[in-house]
C-alpha cells in the first residue's frame, strides 16, 4: 500500500466548510477547490485499493453536478464536484473484496470520516464531519453464473459550493478538463 496523506487530506478538506452553500461568492470555496479536493480523496482511496487485486479500473463519472432541482435551482447556481470510479478485481478475488472493502472503510475511518449510512448489500457512505463531502464504497462480488468479476466503486462528492451557473464559462470549463 502506498504511504497514506491524512494530514494533506484533512487541510484539503477543511476547504469545504460546512456553510459551503451560501450564496455568497466571494468568502466560499469555488468548484474548482470542490474538484480538488474530491479528486485528491478519489485518488487516495483508489491508491489503498492493492494494485495486484485490480484487473482495470474505470471511471464512471468525474464532473459537476446541481444540488438541487431544476425547480429549486433552475439556473444550477448551487453545484457540487461528482467523481466515481469502479475497480475490477482480478478474477477469483471473493477474499479480497472482503478484506480490501474492510480495510477501506476502516483506513478512512482512522482518518476521521464517519460512517453515516450502511445501505446493506455492501453500500457504505462515509462524511467528514467538518464538511459535506461525502465517501461511498459499494462492493460488488463476483458472480460467475453472470460472468461478472468482483468490484468496488468508490463515489465522492462535495459539498455544494456556489457557481455562476450551469452555463457558465466556470463549470464549463471545469466539466471539459475532467473528461
Amino acid at each position: 500500500m502506498t504511504q497514506r496523506t491524512p494530514a494533506l487530506l484533512l487541510a484539503a478538506l477543511l476547504l469545504l466548510p460546512l456553510s459551503g452553500c451560501t450564496t455568497d461568492r466571494v468568502s466560499g470555496p469555488r468548484l474548482a477547490d470542490a474538484k480538488s479536493v474530491v479528486q485528491l480523496v478519489r485518488n487516495e482511496a483508489g491508491d489503498r485499493v492493492p494494485p495486484e487485486s485490480v484487473e482495470r479500473i474505470e471511471v464512471l463519472n468525474d464532473a459537476s453536478e446541481a444540488c438541487g432541482s431544476a425547480t429549486e435551482d433552475p439556473d444550477g447556481i448551487q453545484r457540487r464536484w461528482v467523481s466515481t470510479s469502479t475497480f475490477t478485481l482480478v478474477a477469483g478475488s471473493g477474499d479480497t473484496l472482503e478484506a480490501t472493502y474492510a480495510e477501506l472503510i476502516n483506513s478512512f475511518s482512522g482518518d476521521g470520516w464517519s460512517e453515516v449510512t450502511y445501505g446493506g448489500r455492501g453500500s457504505v457512505t462515509l462524511q467528514k464531519p467538518e464538511s459535506l463531502s461525502t465517501l461511498s464504497f459499494l462492493a460488488t462480488p463476483e458472480d460467475a453464473g453472470a460472468g461478472t468479476a468482483a468490484s468496488i466503486t468508490i463515489s465522492v462528492a462535495s459539498g455544494c459550493v456556489p457557481t455562476d451557473g450551469s452555463g457558465s464559462d466556470e463549470v464549463t470549463m471545469l466539466d471539459e478538463a475532467a473528461d
